[in-house]
């Protein structure tokens, strides 16, 4: 991997329940690093902490322990200016473009927005910048005059991209970009960003529950359960080589045309556990089809099972 741009040691992000002295654990012991010009997956269900962790990647919640450092300097406990400045370089995409963008201003001023707020340009500068947006992203020049409902679900999220990068930023967070779109439309948002990542030499962090998407625009990918990280491995490995049962799992799930040749499928049993009250030992031992009787006891560490591929599980566990 090339030199992290993005680097989280051990990172918790715990919410306290009202009246409880409790914790919602949605984020629970992440180490990651994101090399630049890299792009990262993450993927898991609902409720598994992806967003989550994107969001504190992005300044907006404060972690309960650990560390989120962007280009070796650390996120952690800085506020006011100082996170501004840094947060200039790290821009976000969003699941649901309609619901970040102002109904009832114009397409320009919005896309002009971040410049201002950051203090870049003049208004002939922030104008030709937007103009130069809308290129890029595949969208008319009048654009800057329409309202957002005036858009497709798939335009709306080639302006999102555009406000993205109107500050130039290095890093970008994808929340399931394509996830509310079809499927001929996700091809082309996913095209775009990929072109658009070659083009600017940008470092993505994307996320997803759909693997073939994640698959297509991932060099490494994350499979996270429960807040932590149970598995990392290079793209090529994830329908051939997934070693953790969580991931078999997904895997499974996902809906193919060969269906009649599939000899096995691996059903994940029950429901998500709460993250309030967490499972002992392996927090995915109560569903998972290859649980052991230690794993109710023991909370597994990773194993590095070839370059590049870890698990977090006791069937990996070296003698």
């Amino acid at each position: 991997m090339s030199e992290p741009l993005i680097s989280i040691k051990n990172l918790k992000i715990y919410f306290p329940q009202k009246g409880k002295n409790q914790y919602l654990r949605a984020v629970d012991g992440v180490d990651l690093e994101i090399g630049k010009g890299e792009t990262l997956g993450i993927v898991g269900e609902s409720g598994s902490g992806k967003s989550t962790l994107a969001l504190s990647i992005a300044g907006m919640y404060k972690p309960f322990g650990g560390e989120i450092l962007f280009k070796g300097v650390s996120l952690t406990g800085k506020s006011g200016q100082e996170l501004r400045s840094l947060r200039r370089h790290m821009q976000m995409v969003f699941q649901d473009p309609y619901g970040s963008f102002n109904p009832r201003r114009k397409v320009g001023p919005m896309l002009e927005e971040p410049m201002i707020v950051h203090g870049l340009g003049t208004k002939g500068d922030r104008v030709a910048r937007v103009a130069e947006l809308l290129e890029m992203v595949g969208m008319p020049p009048e654009s800057t005059q329409r309202y957002p409902h005036e858009f497709s679900g798939g335009q709306r999220q080639r302006l999102g991209i555009a406000r993205a990068l109107a500050v130039n930023p290095d890093f970008i967070i994808l929340d399931e970009p394509v996830s509310a779109l079809d499927v001929s439309m996700q091809a082309q948002i996913l095209n775009l960003l990929k072109e658009l990542q070659s083009r600017l030499g940008l470092t993505y962090f994307f996320i997803a529950h759909d693997i073939s998407v994640v698959r297509h625009m991932c060099d490494r990918i994350g499979v996270m359960y429960l807040g932590r990280v149970v598995e990392f491995l290079p793209d090529d490995d994830i329908e051939q080589n997934a070693m953790h049962p969580y991931t078999q799992s997904l895997i499974s799930s996902v809906p193919r045309l060969d269906d009649e040749n599939i000899t096995e499928r691996f059903i994940l049993r029950g429901d998500v556990p709460s993250p309030i009250n967490l499972p002992s030992g392996c927090r995915f031992h109560e569903r998972c089809f290859k649980a052991m009787a230690q794993c109710r006891r023991v909370d597994p560490e990773y194993y590095e099972v070839r370059d590049g591929h870890k698990v977090s599980c006791l069937l990996y566990k070296p003698e």
